[in-house]
C-alpha cells in the first residue's frame, strides 16, 4: 500500500521514538544518544540506541535499525501498514485514502473473510454425515467436543469439487482461493482444492484472525504427506505465526512449552496446559522467538525424541537464548511394553513417546510432576552427547566421547557451567577431573587465538570491514563510497548542507547504486521543500537497506561536517567517478581527473 509522503513525515513527526522505544524497552542517556539492551537478541552490554534528533533507532549487536514505524513492524510482528495504522491511531491521524484507491487493504480483507468462511465450512462438514469417520478419529485421540469446538477442528471432503463450489457460491473468486492458497491449478489449468480427506487446523493469529490451516490424513498416506499446512500469503507468514499463540498468550503459567505438532499442542491445552505452542510446518526462528518474549521469559522445548527431533532441539535452543529467554527441555520418558520394559526402533533408539500419547497412557499428574523437573540446555546436550557412546570402557569411545563433550562444554560462557559439566564428563569416563577441565581450556584457548587472528586479519583489510554484510549492496568503488557514506551521512538532517550538494553533485556520479538511491530520495525531498530527515527518507527501503543506511549514520554520528568538508566529499567522488568513466581511447579524461586531484 502506497501512503502519500506528506503523510508518512507527518506521522514520524508526531511520533517521539524515543518515548516509542520506551514503553518496550528502559532506555539510559549516555552522550546524544539514549541506550538499552535489545529486544532483538540478548546482551547483557547495552548496545542498542536511539538517535532522538534523527529519530531513528539502531543496534551494534545484531544489526537491527530503522525508524518508529520498523521499530514498531518487529516488536509487534506487525505488517508495513498494520505498524503505520497503528502509530497513526496513537498519534491521532487517520490513514488518508490509499493511492491504490485501497485494493490492497480490500484484497487483504477479502483473503480473511475467505479463511473464515473457509473454516466455518470445515467445521460444518465435521459435525455432519461427510466427517463421521473424521470426529470419530478425532475422539478416538482423546479430544473431547469442548476442545473441537475451541479449537475450530473441522473436515475437508475428499472430493476435487464441493469445497471449490461452496466457496464460489459465496462470491469468491478464483484467484482469491489461489491467492490464499486454498486451491491450485492441475496440468490442464482445472482448480482443485488443496485440502482433501483431512482434519483441518484452522491457524488463528494473536488478534484472532483465520490465516491459514494445517491438515492430518485420517487413514493411509494420503499424498504421501501425513501433515500438509498452507503456504505463505499476503496474511500469513509461516516463519512469524506459532499455532495456538492466540489461546497460549493468555495463559498464567509464566512459561510457554513448545511443542512439534497441532495435536501435541492441544492435547495439552485439553490436560490444562495452556500456554502450549507449536510452529506451523517449519522449523523454529527467530521471529517465533521473538514473539514469545513478548509474553514470557522462559520456554520447555519439548519435541520429539527422536533424531530429527534433537536436532530440531538443539537449533531452537539457540535461537531462544539468542533472543534473551531462558530454555529448559522437556524430555519424556521412552515407550515401554506391557512388563514395563523399552522398545526400541529399527535404528535402535528407544521408541518416542509424545506429549499425546503420554497424557493419555498416564493423566495430566504425571505430565505436570515431569514438567517441573525439566533438563536445563545444558544437560540436555551433554546427556544427548553421552547417549552416542554406549560403552565408555572402550578406550576409543572414551576418547571420542570426551573429545565431543569438552567441545560443547568450552562453548558455555559461564565457568560454573563449565566446572560442573566437566566434572559431569569425567564421572562418566572415570577420568580424573582436571584433566578434563585442562582439556576444556585448552579448546577455549585455541578458539581465543583463532578469533585473535581472525580479527587482526580484518583488521589489516579495511576495504572488507567497509562492505555490506548484504551482498547485494556490496561496494564496486571502495574509495569511492567510504566518501559516499560520510556524504550522505553529512546532508541527511541538514538541509542546508544537502542544497550545497544538490546543485554540485549527481546521483550518476555515485559509485553504489544503493546509496546513490538515498541521495535522490534526498534530492527529491528538496525539490518539494521537504526536509532530508533520516526518518522519512528511510520509508520505502528493503530491510537490508534500512540496516546499512542506520550504520552508516550511526558510524558517523560524531562528526559535524561543514560546507568544507561536503566540498572535498563531492570533490573526491567526481574524480572517483572520471576515473571509472575513463577508457584507454580517452586519456583527456583520465588527465582531467588526474589534475583534479593533482589541483
Amino acid at each position: 500500500m502506497a501512503l502519500p509522503q506528506h503523510f508518512l513525515d507527518e506521522l514520524l513527526a508526531r511520533t517521539d521514538i524515543v518515548e516509542l522505544v520506551s514503553r518496550y524497552v528502559p532506555l539510559k542517556r549516555k552522550g546524544g544518544s539514549m541506550w538499552g539492551c535489545c529486544p532483538f537478541h540478548h546482551e547483557k552490554t547495552p548496545s542498542f540506541h536511539v538517535e532522538q534528533d534523527k529519530q531513528f533507532f539502531k543496534c551494534f549487536g545484531c544489526g537491527e535499525g530503522g525508524n518508529a514505524v520498523h521499530f514498531l513492524m518487529k516488536m509487534e510482528n506487525l505488517p508495513y501498514i498494520d505498524a503505520v495504522r497503528k502509530l497513526a491511531e496513537n498519534a491521532g491521524m487517520e490513514l488518508p485514502e490509499e493511492e491504490d484507491g485501497g485494493k490492497n487493504r480490500l484484497r487483504r480483507q477479502r483473503l480473511l473473510a475467505l479463511n473464515k468462511d473457509a473454516a466455518r465450512y470445515f467445521y460444518d462438514n465435521l459435525a455432519g454425515e461427510k466427517g463421521r469417520e473424521a470426529l470419530q478419529y478425532l475422539l478416538n485421540r482423546g479430544m473431547t467436543p469442548q476442545t473441537i469446538v475451541r479449537f475450530g477442528l473441522g473436515y475437508a471432503e475428499d472430493d476435487w469439487d464441493s469445497f471449490i463450489g461452496a466457496m464460489r457460491k459465496k462470491g469468491y473468486t478464483d484467484l482469491e482461493l489461489e491467492t490464499a492458497k486454498l486451491a491450485g491449478r492441475t496440468k490442464n489449468g482445472k482448480l482443485y482444492p488443496f485440502f482433501r480427506g483431512r482434519v483441518m487446523f484452522p491457524i488463528i493469529d494473536i488478534r484472532g484472525d483465520v490465516v491459514a490451516f494445517g491438515g492430518r490424513v485420517i487413514k493411509g498416506d494420503g499424498d504421501g504427506r501425513k501433515y500438509i499446512n498452507s503456504s505463505d500469503t499476503p496474511v500469513y507468514s509461516k516463519s512469524r505465526t506459532l499455532y495456538a499463540m492466540n489461546l497460549a498468550k493468555k495463559s498464567k503459567a509464566g512459561r510457554f512449552i513448545l511443542c512439534e505438532g497441532n495435536i501435541d499442542v492441544i492435547a495439552l491445552h485439553q490436560a490444562g496446559f495452556d500456554s502450549a505452542v507449536a510452529s506451523c510446518g517449519t522449523a523454529f526462528t527467530a521471529e517465533q522467538a521473538r514473539l514469545l518474549s513478548k509474553y514470557t521469559s522462559e520456554v520447555i522445548i519439548c519435541y520429539d525424541a527422536d533424531a530429527a527431533g534433537q536436532k530440531a532441539t538443539e537449533k531452537a535452543i539457540d535461537i531462544l537464548r539468542e533472543n534473551g529467554l531462558g530454555v529448559r527441555v522437556l524430555r519424556l520418558p521412552p515407550k515401554r511394553d506391557g512388563q514395563g520394559r523399552v522398545l526400541y526402533d529399527s535404528e535402535g533408539r528407544p521408541q518416542k513417546v509424545d506429549p499425546d500419547d503420554f497424557i493419555r497412557q498416564n493423566g495430566p499428574e504425571a505430565f505436570a510432576r515431569l514438567l517441573d523437573k525439566p533438563q536445563t540446555d545444558g544437560q540436555y546436550r551433554m546427556g544427548e552427547i553421552r547417549a552416542k557412546y554406549a560403552d565408555l570402557t572402550d578406550d576409543q569411545t572414551r576418547i571420542a566421547y570426551l573429545k565431543e563433550a569438552a567441545e560443547y562444554i568450552s562453548t558455555l560462557p559461564s565457568p560454573v557451567e563449565r566446572e560442573i559439566f566437566a566434572g559431569t564428563a569425567a564421572q562418566e569416563s572415570g577420568l580424573p577431573a582436571e584433566a578434563v577441565r585442562k582439556e576444556v581450556e585448552r579448546i577455549r584457548s585455541g578458539r581465543r587465538r583463532r578469533q585473535q587472528k581472525e580479527a587482526q586479519k580484518e583488521a589489516l583489510q579495511p576495504e572488507k570491514q567497509l562492505q555490506p554484510k548484504d551482498w547485494k549492496l556490496r561496494y564496486g568503488d571502495a574509495r569511492s563510497a567510504v566518501v559516499e557514506e560520510r556524504l550522505i551521512a553529512a546532508i541527511l538532517g541538514d538541509k542546508q548542507l544537502a542544497e550545497y550538494a544538490q546543485v554540485r553533485l549527481d546521483p550518476e556520479q555515485f559509485s553504489s547504486g544503493f546509496l546513490a538511491r538515498v541521495y535522490q530520495t534526498v534530492l527529491d525531498r528538496l525539490d518539494r521543500d521537504l526536509d532530508p530527515d533520516p526518518a522519512s527518507c528511510m520509508n520505502g527501503l528493503e530491510p537490508a537497506e534500512v540496516q546499512l543506511l542506520t550504520h552508516i549514520l550511526s558510524k558517523y554520528a560524531g562528526l559535524r561536517d561543514q560546507t568544507e568538508q561536503v566540498k572535498q566529499y563531492i570533490e573526491t567522488i567526481q574524480y572517483q567517478y572520471q576515473k571509472r568513466t575513463a577508457s584507454a581511447d580517452d586519456p583527456e579524461v583520465l588527465l582531467e581527473a588526474i589534475r583534479r586531484k593533482q589541483g
